[in-house]
């Protein structure tokens, strides 16, 4: 078995790919807990499966063609169910995140940006709601506040962050 990847290798080539897979599934089933699931099947399959993996090919890619078919597995257990998305859609939704791929990484890269530019205040904020999970009327209660006057601070800062990106995104396409 020579190209059978090491403990090591696997888990090297896996891990820089995890949370681009997770975002690539996370386009093709909404749920977040259900893209999970899916993305941890993935994780096993390609353990299983790690001595048809080429060395010459990208991990990521091979990954995304176990990922794309257990999203089509839960697909269908949903189509039995009454919800769901058609393949051809699952397919389109799938080229487009990967014809998206070099402008999201610039907007994320961007986005981290200026987010290190936002207030320590405001960066706890949106740690704590989107991180932590934590709801508005929650944080609200917390800081004792009005959910409503919560919703609105955290609007504004999200305001400022797409600005921010739009700005940086501008920025660099003009270096």
């Amino acid at each position: 078995m020579p190209n059978q990847l090491s403990n090591e290798d696997f888990a090297a080539l896996y891990s820089g790919c995890h949370l681009d897979l997770l975002r690539y599934v996370l386009t093709l089933l909404p749920d977040y807990h259900q893209a999970q699931d899916v993305v941890q099947e993935v994780a096993r399959l390609l353990w299983q499966k790690r001595e048809g993996y080429d060395p010459g090919r990208s991990f990521l890619l091979w990954a995304r063609g176990f990922a794309h078919f257990e999203v089509l597995k839960v697909l269908k257990r949903q189509a039995v169910r009454g919800k769901y998305f058609s393949e051809e859609l699952v397919e389109e939704l799938a080229q487009q995140r990967i014809a998206q791929e070099d402008q999201l990484a610039a907007q994320r890269e961007a986005l981290t940006g200026c987010l290190q530019k936002l207030d320590a205040a405001s960066r706890q904020l949106l740690r704590s709601r989107y991180d932590g999970e934590m709801t508005v009327q929650q944080l609200a209660e917390q800081q004792g506040k009005s959910a409503n006057a919560l919703s609105i601070i955290i609007h504004r800062i999200r305001q400022k962050l797409v600005e921010c990106v739009n700005r940086e995104l501008r920025l660099e396409a003009w270096i």
